[in-house]
């Protein structure tokens, strides 16, 4: 059996910003190829640090590989729309295509002016005065339009209409039907169920959770039961425990153990949706 190229190895990356804080505490992740991963997670949980790592834009401990090397060595096999969208203000779209194709040779102009008249974005006028989603409009238009073999994508369906999105989400996988590979960061649960092959939640710098939906449906269940029961899991094993309005929610692995909260008054047990384990999952972190 043929072992699938391993795109990227991540190892205890940490990243700690002047003022001693903390974005990213020790992640490590592998993406083999051909396949769409979404990074998941809150606002400031350390997704555009570990992206920015990737590429090399700030310093950082512990190891990043891209295709078995170093990123400077391979940064003409990548695609990136960043988070701040912003980079071309001082152009229009004319300007700004002609300005992409001198940076990467692979780039292809052609396939750039259909996507950005699908996004139907003004050609003459100026970046700086476009709308968050005609931004990153513009932006997936340029990056899509490269051809690459890893594109690293920071919010890429910002600002845009539900239709545009769901446009947006097919040409991400269109790249990999073709054989690239995918990694892109959101807070929007059903994008990620709708595209991705596998995901990472971060929570406070950390990966709490790598796998797909299935594995959360096979591996997890979740426990509601009222605030006063919480007496009852304090001597258990739980994954993640939250405080949600007036109920407990307990994130518990499914195994012979789970028996223990079938005899709790008042607690009811569920097979999880991705919606409500990230929530769980981020309230729990954040001590809510």
């Amino acid at each position: 059996m043929e072992i699938p190229e391993l795109t990227l190895k991540i190892s205890n990356l940490k990243k700690t910003y002047p003022g001693e804080v903390q974005a990213v505490r020790g992640v490590s992740l592998e993406m083999e190829s051909q396949r769409i991963y979404a990074l998941l997670g809150p606002n400031g949980a350390g997704k555009t640090t570990v992206l920015k790592s990737i590429l090399g834009f700030v310093d950082y401990s512990g190891s990043v590989e891209v295709f078995g090397s170093d990123v400077d060595r391979v940064r003409n096999r990548l695609s990136f729309v960043p988070e701040e969208k912003s980079f071309y203000e001082n152009l229009n779209v004319e300007k700004a295509l002609r300005l992409a194709s001198k940076i990467s040779g692979s780039f292809d102009g052609k396939h750039a002016r259909e996507l950005i008249n699908h996004y139907k974005l003004p050609p003459n006028k100026k970046i700086g005065t476009f709308s968050n989603g005609m931004k990153t409009a513009l932006y997936i238009s340029l990056a899509l339009s490269t051809d690459s073999d890893l594109y690293i994508l920071d919010e890429p369906t910002w600002g845009l209409d539900p239709i545009l999105r769901e446009d947006t989400l097919e040409f991400i996988r269109e790249k990999v039907i073709v054989g690239k590979t995918v990694l892109y960061t959101s807070h929007i649960i059903p994008e990620v169920e709708r595209i991705a092959d596998e995901f990472f939640i971060m929570v406070n710098g950390r990966v709490r959770f790598a796998g797909t939906i299935d594995g959360i449906k096979e591996k997890y269940r979740i426990i509601h039961m009222p605030l006063k029961k919480r007496a009852n899991i304090e001597s258990k094993s739980a994954f993640a425990v939250a405080e949600e309005l007036n109920r407990l929610s307990v994130i518990v692995e499914n195994n012979e153990k789970i028996e223990e909260f079938y005899r709790i008054d008042d607690a009811t047990i569920s097979v999880p949706d991705l919606e409500e384990f990230f929530q769980i999952l981020v309230r729990s972190e954040n001590g809510k």
